[in-house]
């Protein structure tokens, strides 16, 4: 498997990397291979401001100099990055809605939009407004939704993918430094593409 970060874009200290199925983040206790420390091999500087859950796939947004640390925080506190996903759930929704139940006591909602449906199951595309762990997974769940292939939350829905239904495929965010406004989009990854893709 290889050791390098596809990386996206890359201009003047803020990069968009496509991190892999199966990857952590950040470092874990048991030291297993992860985002950070790969990017660290690829950048002098790496400072990681969100993260994807390990079983997902999908872009994630870092500084490459400390000098945008702070406006980057900022914006992810003023939710002016705006991060799309899509994903797989079991059964039929309507064409759009909110998912806005609290999680650990803290508001969080997400958004989304119906994009599909086969087979028993819907894809949506889904934006998060806020930054709870595990939030459109646990989202998902509580509304009787759960996203296949999710192990954690998803009850009998866990079995139904060997991996989850859920990539990060689109960021937008306005450059710190030129004050462009930038827009990412990720593939999706093969091994989704039987769930994720229209027939």
């Amino acid at each position: 498997m290889s050791t390098s970060i596809p990386v996206l874009y890359n201009y003047q200290g803020i990069a968009v990397v496509d991190k892999r199925f199966g990857l952590a983040s950040q470092p874990t206790r048991g030291n297993e291979a992860n985002l950070f420390s790969l990017l660290k091999n690829q950048f002098s500087y790496v400072g990681l401001h969100h993260r994807l859950d390990t079983p997902a796939s999908g872009l994630i947004l870092v500084t490459t100099t400390r000098r945008h640390n702070q406006a980057i925080a900022q914006m992810f506190k003023n939710r002016t990055i705006q991060r799309f996903y899509k994903i797989a759930v079991v059964g039929e929704t309507l064409e759009q809605g909110t998912w806005s139940t609290a999680l650990d006591g803290k508001e969080a909602q997400t958004t989304w939009k119906k994009v599909g449906d086969q087979n028993g199951y819907t894809i949506l595309e889904a934006q998060l407004h806020t930054g709870r762990k595990h939030q459109i997974r646990r989202h998902a769940a509580d509304a009787g939704k759960p996203i296949l292939g999710d192990k954690r939350y998803g009850g009998i829905a866990g079995k139904l993918s060997r991996r989850l239904v859920l990539h990060a495929y689109k960021i937008t965010f306005v450059h710190p430094q030129t004050k462009e406004s930038i827009t990412v989009h990720s593939p999706i990854p093969k091994d989704l593409l039987p769930f994720l893709q229209i027939a």
